[in-house]
């Protein structure tokens, strides 16, 4: 504060100084200027005295006079030679008036005169003519004379004008030059009184300043003890030290909070008194750099946490401020410390109580999503068993259990969505997909499939016309499907023997779009229509008992209506129905587009129905490749492991085999020429290598080991009915013994193409053309368990390469390389690519590899997740496994 003062008044005595020097300065440059022009002014007055300008012009008539009478006098018979000397004398006198009108500087103004510029300029031209005729022979002179003599006459006419003008011109001149030396004098006079006038103003000024002074040096005194007062009673430490950093304040606050009295602190070092020890070199340090370089790393940068030391030695938590000063002895620096014990203590309890309660939650969310996660699993196995169960051979009352059980495992499988729904939006996961698409087709398909239900519960289902406009709107149809056929199952769940009314109006734009459902149900009370759009509520009406439900589908609406950035919201009074109204933006953005289809895949010929034998230790992809052939006619056996594959293969003939290479325990390499060593019943058959890996050196392995060609992962149904097709048309080749075979490839040219495919295509997230066909190729259900199953299994792998101790597992690298071989099944390449590169850092031991690529891997598994969920593809949550 007092050095705020002090600021304060060596900025006004600097406004002082500056004031009075501006005041001399002005002063002195306004004398000057007016000197100067005083001066301008008598010079000018002087020039005029020196050189009588009408004296001049009328002596310059006098001499042409004089001249014309010596010209009478040589014009007397007979010619007399001093006559004409006389002449030229004459004219000699006249050329030098002459030339004093022509060129002198105080007539200037005259000849600039445009009635004075004729008079000039024909005097000017009688000079110059008659000069070569003076300085001629004088007979010629004498010849001229008339002439001469009436030129000399209209000159001395000129002359006199010339001289009249002049005489007007310069009397004005000196008029005009009089008025400005007395307006000059009269500025001279005001300025000296405004001068006076200013050094008055000046004078009051700095009394006033004076006073100013007495006055800031009386709040300056009060200030200081006011505030040494608020330092000494304050609550927080005040410590100051100069740049050696000896303590040379020492509040009685810092006494309470240190320990140490006033006499014991002052003079002493602070970096002994209160700096905890592990901290002293750093203080020191701070120090001299802010004493060299005048900058600090926590001056002035606000309220900063510290540990502090106590006069017995315990270390405690502080808040300290420090600023700079400057004071009589140089440079100090000010610490306002603060003790916050108490306040940290209570932080860290607080900490635990939120930790407890977010993990309690967090536990409950994992337990709920989890066991959502793992009753969909069978509920899935259930459901799809009962797609491929074949009811025609049961009587009627069998096939009544299988519709029940089948209905029933719907239901449960929808409560189990819903959960798991709540779940996703919770987490903030929800993936919205926005496109082009016809609200019109839309409500009329949702109509069509709750038709039947409708007319079980005795409802008329009913669509109000809707506007042409709403044939091309912009949102997500999926999710607004999902919405409207809540509500429409909740409208002809609660209605019996009614009505049930869909109507959309977009009568203020499609940016405002309102679709109701209104319904002549039982209704819903005031108290339950604030509530039933919570999760697990349910309302309790006599329809209600008879319709079972979570509760969780108008919360599920509601959120998604949000999320569609739209509203959701009832009305309804009891025994007079409901509407239930839904509110959101629908107007096509311009660079919207209708999302292209899907690339349609391209059949091969399939051909004829084969055992196949599938030697894969992947259960996907032993999965996925089984229902392929299946799907196609053939007659699949499986093996999980390379033992078991040589074992069927050495009992059961088949007509094709595919061969996993990579596998634990016996590759496919070896469980081949085991195959094609045993000489038994398979010795011939030919065999396909599978793997997602195929350089030109591991095809030629491949083939010295007996097999025929290689289908490259992920396998399509092109892919494999192209390979099966080639490997029965060229047999023949499979024949021959190994060791005779010759030692350079077949012509493979399909197989050279897929491993090209799949190098080009490494750096492609989605094959979506791939990930079409293998949905088109296994059913809805099993496809969507596959998927679940590959992602858990990605997130464990994910979850366990974090560990250092798993890198060393040779396990781990073959778990990479499964793994990676279940990624191509989903044409997921990027991320099979990135598996593959794992896995050779598993088998090189590179942990600081592994550490750099888990990033990239985890980032591209999230993309890779994100891409399925797109193109309509569902993979869990990754946390829902974790």
């Amino acid at each position: 504060m007092s050095r705020l003062l002090s600021s304060s008044h060596t900025a006004n005595s600097g406004l002082r100084r500056f004031v009075i020097a501006w005041v001399i300065v002005s002063l002195l440059g306004v004398i000057t200027v007016l000197g100067l022009e005083v001066r301008a002014q008598l010079r000018l007055l002087s020039a005029s005295a020196t050189e009588n300008v009408q004296w001049t012009l009328s002596q310059a008539e006098t001499e042409v006079m004089d001249l014309q009478l010596a010209i009478l006098h040589a014009r007397m018979d007979p010619p007399d030679n001093a006559a004409l000397s006389l002449v030229r004398l004459r004219f000699d006198v006249l050329y030098s008036r002459i030339d004093t009108i022509t060129s002198s500087e105080v007539i200037e103004n005259l000849r600039a005169q445009p009635s004075a510029q004729k008079l000039v300029r024909d005097t000017a031209d009688f000079r110059a003519k008659w000069t070569p005729v003076i300085d001629g022979p004088s007979t010629q002179l004498q010849a001229e004379l008339d002439q001469f003599y009436n030129d000399a006459t209209l000159v001395r006419r000129d002359l006199r004008e010339l001289a009249l003008d002049g005489v007007n011109l310069f009397a004005a001149q000196r008029d005009l030059r009089r008025r400005d030396i007395s307006e000059m004098l009269l500025s001279i006079g005001v300025t000296g009184l405004g001068l006076l006038g200013l050094l008055l103003l000046l004078m009051l000024a700095v009394l006033r300043l004076a006073s100013q002074r007495a006055e800031e040096a009386r709040e300056h005194r009060e200030t200081r003890e006011r505030t040494e007062t608020i330092i000494a009673t304050s609550l927080d430490a005040v410590v100051a030290i100069d740049s050696d950093g000896r303590v040379i304040e020492w509040n009685g606050a810092a006494e309470r909070i240190f320990g140490f009295a006033r006499a014991e602190a002052i003079g002493a070092d602070m970096a002994h008194l209160i700096v905890p020890a592990h901290f002293a070199k750093q203080h020191r340090s701070g120090l001299e750099r802010m004493n060299i370089t005048g900058s600090g790393r926590i001056i002035g940068k606000g309220i900063i946490q510290l540990e502090a030391r106590h006069k017995d030695g315990s270390l405690f938590p502080v808040d300290i401020s420090l600023a700079e000063a400057q004071s009589a002895r140089g440079q100090i620096y000010v610490a306002f410390i603060r003790d916050i014990t108490s306040r940290v203590q209570n932080e860290q309890a607080l900490k635990q109580a939120r930790d407890r309660a977010i993990a309690g939650e967090k536990h409950m969310a994992e337990l709920l999503a989890v066991m959502s996660h793992e009753m969909r699993t069978p509920l899935n196995g259930i459901i799809g068993t009962l797609d491929l169960f074949q009811a025609k051979g049961l009587d009627a009352e069998h096939q009544r259990y299988l519709r029940i059980i089948r209905q029933s495992g719907e239901v449960l499988l929808s409560h189990v969505n819903d959960v798991l729904d709540i779940s996703r939006m919770d987490a903030g996961k929800i993936t919205l997909r926005k496109t082009r698409f016809d609200l019109v087709t839309l409500l009329e398909d949702l109509i069509e499939s709750q038709m039947d239900f409708a007319r079980t519960q005795g409802n008329t289902l009913v669509l109000t016309p809707p506007s042409p406009d709403l044939h091309n709107v912009y949102s997500d149809p999926g999710r607004l499907r999902q919405i409207l056929l809540n509500l429409v199952t909740n409208a002809l769940k609660f209605t019996r023997d009614g009505v049930v009314t869909i109507e959309a109006d977009c009568s203020a734009g499609l940016e405002h779009v309102d679709i109701r459902v209104t319904d002549t149900g039982v209704g819903i009370t005031e108290d339950n229509l604030r509530r039933i759009f919570d999760d697990f509520v349910t309302v309790d009406s006599s329809y209600q008992r008879r319709s079972a439900g979570t509760g969780l589908g108008l919360g599920i609406s509601q959120r998604l209506a949000g999320a569609l950035g739209g509203r959701l919201d009832a009305e309804s009074e009891p025994g007079d129905g409901s509407v239930f109204w839904l509110s959101l933006p629908l107007a096509p953005p311009p660079d919207a587009v209708l999302l292209p289809p899907l690339p349609r895949k391209t059949d091969a010929e399939i051909p004829p129905p084969l055992d196949v034998l599938v030697i894969e230790d992947n259960p996907i992809n032993r999965e996925v490749a089984s229902q392929m052939l299946q799907r196609d006619g053939h007659v699949v056996t499986t093996a999980a492991n390379g033992f078991d594959g040589v074992e069927l293969a050495g009992r059961q003939t088949f007509d094709v085999i595919l061969m996993d290479i990579s596998m634990p325990g016996m590759d496919g390499i070896t469980a081949a020429s085991r195959i094609r060593g045993n000489a038994g019943a398979n010795a011939a058959t030919p065999i396909v290598a599978t793997t997602a890996h195929a350089l030109p050196d591991q095809i030629r392995s491949f083939h010295d080991a007996g097999m025929h060609t290689v289908l490259t992962k992920p396998i399509t149904t092109t892919s494999l009915r192209r390979t099966l097709s080639r490997a029965l048309s060229t047999g023949a080749e499979a024949l021959s013994p190994p060791a005779s075979r010759d030692r350079t490839l077949p012509p493979m040219g399909a197989t050279v193409s897929a491993v090209t495919f799949a190098e080009v295509q490494a750096d492609q997230l989605i094959d979506v053309r791939h990930l079409e066909e293998l949905a088109e190729d296994l059913p809805s259900e099993r496809l969507t368990e596959a998927l679940a199953t590959f992602a858990a299994e990605i997130d464990t792998f994910l979850n366990a390469l974090i560990l250092p101790g798993n890198t060393t597992d040779a396990t781990f690298g073959a778990e990479a390389h499964r793994l990676a071989g279940s990624a191509g099944v989903f044409g997921a390449m990027k991320l099979a690519t990135l598996l593959g590169t794992c896995q050779q850092l598993v088998r090189d031991a590179d942990r600081d590899g592994i550490d750099a690529l888990i990033p990239q891997l985890a980032g591209t598994w999230d993309q890779t997740r994100q891409s399925f969920e797109d193109l309509g593809f569902t993979a869990p949550p990754r946390d829902l496994t974790e």
